[in-house]
């Protein structure tokens, strides 16, 4: 299963162009949180569906950088769709906040303000 084949094609769009206008630092800040998430939660179908979730309520809740990845995973933590993997992803968000603070990443996420 390819990661964003389950994103819808609207959603997709959304994740290149912010692929497109954030920076290599930036882009290797996503790359990393994801790869600690699914070496703790799992690379099979069921852990991809998870950072897929993750990645949604991302974009849903109007974040405009894929870095901000790692400040969503405790949103999983309410879903029933994690059950079965919950303690696993309370540890990935542990040792994805501590990457986030060992490099100096917001705390907060970067949204678009319309006025």
């Amino acid at each position: 299963m390819e990661i964003f084949s389950e994103l819808n094609e609207d959603l997709r769009k959304k994740v290149a162009s912010s692929w497109q206008a954030i920076s290599e630092s930036e882009k290797d800040h996503f790359i990393n949180q994801i790869s600690l998430a699914l070496i703790v939660w799992g690379s099979d179908d069921v852990g991809k569906k998870i950072l897929v979730n993750v990645i949604e309520n991302q974009f849903n809740d109007g974040s405009s950088n894929l870095a901000d990845f790692g400040l969503y995973v405790r949103t999983l933590l309410k879903s029933a769709d994690v059950a079965e993997r919950k303690d696993k992803v309370y540890r990935a968000k542990g040792i994805i906040e501590n990457y986030r603070m060992k490099n100096a990443l917001p705390s907060e996420p970067h949204k678009d303000i319309g006025i």
